[in-house]
């Protein structure tokens, strides 16, 4: 089954900071303006290998808008009147076996003010990709964007204003398909400016249409990615798959678990697409997962429970989408050698409440996977 979603120098000089890498910047002084200004000119005994390693240096890849749009569901586009300067993907932030995709940058200008949007699909909703490193004079702003989403897409604006310019920022999240979204936008004076109305500007309505391409293995292998009901979801599986029926923490109606492997000892599974019906259709609303036979999903409560030996995950379904969300994530750092715990924590099955980080011990970890091994597991029906 596939997994789910989960989280050096630019090409682009921006005239709001320095970009540091594809994701990081550093904030703009009237002295980095000038220094930058400056074209160095390379010593007549530079060698071949310099040049090497300067080229190597910069992460970013000039690509065409239709590279961009296959790397990228649900991407945006030029809003009317822009002048496109080019389209750009960073490989040293994608993570295959996460599915997490390169980053993908459009930068453009309108009226004399420069812009950048970027898009990750894959990317968890916290990622920082526009990497930007200001102390904000105004926001976060919670804004709602029409079009995207259906109207109902959130995001937060942002803005700096300094001595000799402005900076607004604009982040959004694609929580059905999982992409991050950011536009910056940078200028003298940018009072009265309206960034939401220019993300508006660049939905992409003809995109939507990758909406149908298929989010789990059932869709994969029959060909459907719309089904009228659950029995239509149940039909479409084969012989040794499986399906079972939960009550998960936000949504009062049954939700259906189906996975392409049951194994046979206790009817577990450690993977499973999960489908609610929603406006009389059954959706695929996102996918969990466990580790192999030692660690499959478990269920109680109203919470489904997944991770493994150095990871602990629970589920739920977000009151504002309806759709599968992350209650708790927590790494103990083993997998990415960094042995430090990170990860973060809810109380409540709300986006717009604030996440807290984990600041527990060994002790508390360890706590957490022993009470997770008491929950029951999942036991799914095969189809025979």
């Amino acid at each position: 089954m596939k997994k789910r979603f989960v989280m050096v120098a630019t090409v682009l000089a921006l005239t709001v900071g320095t970009i540091a890498g594809c994701g990081g910047a550093q904030e703009a002084t009237q002295e980095n303006v000038q220094t930058e200004s400056v074209q160095e000119t390379a010593p007549a005994a530079e060698t071949e290998n310099s040049t090497q390693t300067a080229e190597i240096a910069n992460p970013w890849v000039d690509i065409t808008e239709e590279e961009a749009n296959e790397l990228c569901f649900r991407l945006f586009k030029a809003p009317e009147g822009a002048t496109v300067k080019g389209w750009s993907k960073c490989e040293s932030l994608a993570d295959p076996d996460k599915a997490v995709g390169p980053l993908v940058q459009l930068s453009f200008t309108m009226e004399g003010t420069e812009f950048v949007a970027r898009a990750q699909q894959g990317a968890s909703e916290d990622a920082d990709i526009a990497g930007l490193y200001y102390e904000w004079t105004v926001g976060p702003e919670d804004v709602t964007l029409a079009n995207w989403g259906g109207g109902n897409m959130t995001g937060k604006t942002y803005r700096y204003v300094g001595d000799a310019e402005f900076v607004d920022l604009l982040t959004w999240y694609d929580i059905e398909i999982g992409i991050a979204y950011s536009l910056t936008a940078s200028d003298k004076d940018l009072d009265g400016f309206d960034i939401q109305g220019v993300v508006e500007q660049m939905y992409a309505g003809e995109n939507e249409a990758f909406a149908d391409m298929p989010e789990d293995f059932l869709q994969e292998q029959s060909g459907i990615t719309s089904f009228a009901s659950f029995d239509e979801v149940i039909a479409a599986l084969q012989q040794g798959q499986g399906y079972a029926y939960i009550k998960l923490m936000g949504c009062d109606e049954d939700i259906l678990a189906v996975t392409d492997l049951v194994f046979e000892a206790d009817h577990s599974a450690y993977e499973a697409s999960l489908y609610k019906m929603e406006d009389g259709k059954a959706k695929m609303i996102g996918l969990a997962s466990g580790n192999g036979s030692a660690f499959p999903l478990r269920y109680a409560d109203g919470i489904l429970y997944g991770g493994h030996n150095h990871l602990y995950e629970t589920y739920v379904i977000s009151q504002e989408f309806g759709s599968l969300m992350m209650m708790d994530y927590i790494d103990d750092g083993v997998a990415s050698g960094s042995n430090e715990f990170s990860g973060f924590t809810r109380k409540e099955n709300r986006l717009d409440v604030e996440a807290q980080d984990f600041t527990g011990t060994e002790e508390d970890f360890q706590k957490l996977l022993a009470d997770r091994e008491t929950k029951p597991i999942v036991e799914f029906t095969v189809v025979k």
